[in-house]
C-alpha cells in the first residue's frame, strides 16, 4: 500500500512550531507523559493530510463520502519514533493558522490503523490517500483510505467500540452501521427544545 498525500500548506509546519514549542514548554499534560517528557529536538512531523465531516443531517439523508466538508489540515507528531500528538491548522481566509493540538488517543491509533491497513491483502499493491473522517454528534472518528475507485474507512479511537470497531469497512459497510446510531442521535435532537444539545 502506498499513501499519497494533498498538496500541504506550504508554511504549514512554520506555522505549527512555535505553538508546539510553546505546548512543549508548559509541560502541562499530565495525561500524556510521552508529549510531557518529549525533547523539542526530536520532535518530527508526518506529511499534512485534510480533515473531513459528515453531519448527522446528512447521515440520516443517506449521504455519503462525496458530500463530506473538507475540514483542518492534519499532522501526526513523532518524539524519536513515537506518535505523540495530532496537530492541525484551520484554513483562514486563504492562509492556514493553528487551531488545536490533540494528545489523546487518536494520534496513536491512526497509526494502528494504518499498519491494519498496511497488512490487507485487500490494499496490497494499491495506492490511497491518507485523510480522516469524523461524524462528532457519534462520536465517530475513521482513518479514510481514498483511491479512485473504492474508498475504505477504519474507525479508530475515541470512536465508542458498541459503534464500530476497528477493523477495514468499505463506505456503504460503515454507513450502513452508523445509520442507526445516527438516527437516534437526530430524533434526540429534534426531540430537544432546550437547545443545548449540540452546543
Amino acid at each position: 500500500m502506498q499513501l499519497t498525500y494533498p498538496k500541504a500548506p506550504s508554511n504549514g509546519v512554520q506555522t505549527l512550531r512555535p505553538a508546539l514549542q510553546a505546548a512543549l514548554q508548559t509541560q502541562g499534560f499530565g495525561i500524556n507523559r510521552q508529549f510531557a517528557n518529549a525533547t523539542p529536538s526530536k520532535i518530527s512531523l508526518s506529511e499534512a493530510y485534510r480533515g473531513y465531516s459528515l453531519s448527522l443531517e446528512d447521515l440520516h439523508q443517506g449521504k455519503g463520502l462525496k458530500d463530506a466538508k473538507i475540514g483542518d489540515w492534519h499532522y501526526l507528531v513523532f518524539s524519536d519514533g513515537v506518535t505523540i500528538a495530532d496537530a492541525q491548522l484551520a484554513d483562514v481566509r486563504g492562509h492556514v493558522e493553528f487551531s488545536s493540538l490533540n494528545h489523546g488517543a487518536m494520534a496513536a491509533a491512526t497509526v494502528g490503523a494504518l499498519k491494519l491497513a498496511e497488512q490487507s491483502p485487500q490494499l496490497q499493491g494499491k495506492t490511497v490517500e491518507l485523510r480522516v473522517l469524523f461524524v462528532s454528534a457519534i462520536h465517530l472518528v475513521a482513518i479514510w483510505l481514498h483511491a479512485d475507485t473504492e474508498d475504505v474507512l477504519i474507525p479508530i479511537e475515541p470512536t465508542p467500540k458498541e459503534l464500530a470497531v476497528t477493523r477495514l469497512y468499505s463506505e456503504a459497510a460503515l454507513l450502513a452501521l452508523l445509520k442507526p446510531a445516527a438516527n437516534q442521535a437526530k430524533q434526540r435532537f429534534d426531540a430537544d427544545t432546550s437547545g443545548l444539545l449540540g452546543s
